[in-house]
């Protein structure tokens, strides 16, 4: 297959069959796939589980040599619940109350619509509750799915378009690792929609010195941002970015600086994957 049949192949696949990557179940059909992918290209490939105490394990993907790599290009696999307004790169606190707001306002919309269908129903109904009538069965399978849907409510609805966040990111790393040298390797990191479980676990493994860049969003069209030291200026300067001044994680991301952070709009995160990032990026880190 060639190169650019393959990467339509995966456009297509973690766009749209893989495109929620939320629940275990989720998780692990998403890794199965990834790891088919990765085993056809590369033979290093393994991936590792963490959290085993929990009901369910988390696991990352790593390609390569972690413990020995100079360089390790990372992103997370995981897709966020459905929230208010964009994405707030770094602030965690910002990003959870917006979804804790679309879940609040979400459950009680469907608490009034279950007393309203109750209301209803009592108003309507001619008999006393009868379980040999049809109408109290239809009305027994019609709570019985909103309770079902209330419980989906409050736990929070997945997001189903992900494309921007975070696929584009995870497809710029499946592009890159084809040819990458052996001082490179690669990480596909669980749990980095609201935290940094995955990567924490990550850098327990990697050398002290060793340079992690992790992408995040790359694929909006929105302007490129590089948060950090790991990219050296003439890698920059060929691309026609700058950096800005990071921690000891670099961060490549697309995004507009509001304020003193990073936002990734609401209506960006729904526009088509932009490809000349996507290959900005690509050819950047190379």
């Amino acid at each position: 297959m060639q190169q650019e049949e393959k990467f339509n192949d995966w456009l297509f696949r973690y766009r749209y069959v893989y495109r929620v990557r939320r629940t275990d179940k989720n998780k692990r059909r998403f890794l199965q796939a990834l790891v088919t992918d990765i085993a056809s290209m590369r033979e290093d490939v393994r991936v590792i589980e963490y959290n085993q105490q929990k009901k369910t394990a988390s696991r990352n993907v790593y390609v390569g040599n972690v413990k020995k790599a100079d360089r390790i290009i990372c992103t997370y696999y995981d897709t966020p619940l459905a929230h208010f307004g964009g994405y707030r790169f770094f602030d965690r606190q910002v990003q959870g109350k917006r979804t804790t707001n679309l879940i609040i306002l979400s459950s009680i919309l469907m608490i009034l619509l279950g007393l309203a269908g109750t209301l209803l129903y009592m108003k309507l109904a001619t008999t006393a509750f009868d379980l040999s009538s049809l109408y109290t069965w239809l009305f027994i399978a019609i709570f019985g799915l909103y309770f079902f849907a209330l419980g989906k409510v409050t736990q929070g609805l997945s997001r189903r378009k992900n494309v921007i966040r975070n696929t584009s990111s995870v497809l710029a790393l499946l592009r890159l690792m084809e040819a990458a040298g052996p001082n490179t390797a690669f990480a596909f990191l669980d749990e980095g929609t609201y935290g940094d479980n995955g990567l924490e676990v990550l850098r327990s493994s990697t050398k002290k010195q060793a340079q992690i860049i992790y992408l995040d969003s790359i694929g909006a069209n929105e302007p490129l941002q590089v948060i950090g030291s790991g990219i050296s200026k003439g890698r920059l300067a060929e691309a026609g970015l700058t950096a800005t001044p990071g921690n000891d994680v670099t961060y490549v991301i697309s995004g507009s600086v509001e304020g003193a952070g990073y936002e990734l709009t609401k209506t960006a995160m729904k526009q088509d994957l932009n490809m000349e990032n996507l290959m900005t990026v690509t050819a950047l880190l190379k």
